[in-house]
């Protein structure tokens, strides 16, 4: 009896190690998050484990899964009126980098403005990465051309200061610690 289970041992051993491999961080499989550049480069990912850094450009992100947000944003952030943000989604883009619950998600803007993303606001809302507003690309003189969108509408706790904080305009780098 003692050999039999110690026989299927090994056996459940390799299971979970396969099993651990499909549910483990991916940093160590993860390849270009963006096709590679042909014209300028809004957006440098940093990855966690000092990997080299990734360069996106519009036409890059825009090739990634794009989602949409219709909201009227706080008028704090001097956007007026109701707009249909399209983007990537910045969860997609942490996950696609090796990034997780226990991530440190730094957003740093063309002015030097940075501000952490707590992961729990990627799982429970889902901001997206906008480089259109109402189809048109996003230019840097209209704070783009990526901002951090969140669905302002949905939810009416995204009205507070802290959300305001973290609406960054012309973001162009995301670093993962």
């Amino acid at each position: 009896m003692m050999f039999r289970a110690t026989a299927v041992l090994p056996r459940a051993g390799a299971a979970l190690i396969s099993l651990m491999a499909l549910w483990g961080p991916q940093w160590a499989h993860a390849g270009p998050v963006c096709t590679t550049p042909e014209s300028r480069r809004v957006l440098q990912l940093h990855a966690p484990q000092g990997t080299a850094p990734q360069a996106c450009d519009l036409k890059g992100l825009e090739k990634l899964p794009a989602k949409e947000i219709v909201a009227t944003l706080p008028a704090a952030l001097g956007l007026a009126g109701e707009h249909r943000w399209r983007g990537v989604s910045l969860r997609h883009l942490v996950e696609q980098l090796g990034g997780g619950e226990h991530s440190q998600i730094l957003l740093s803007a063309l002015n030097d403005y940075a501000i952490e993303i707590p992961w729990s606001d990627l799982v429970r809302h889902d901001p997206i990465l906008a480089y259109s507003r109402d189809g048109e690309r996003i230019s840097i003189r209209d704070k783009g051309p990526l901002i951090l969108i969140y669905p302002f509408g949905t939810h009416p706790q995204l009205q507070g200061q802290d959300y305001l904080n973290r609406s960054i305009w012309q973001v162009h780098a995301v670093t993962l610690r």
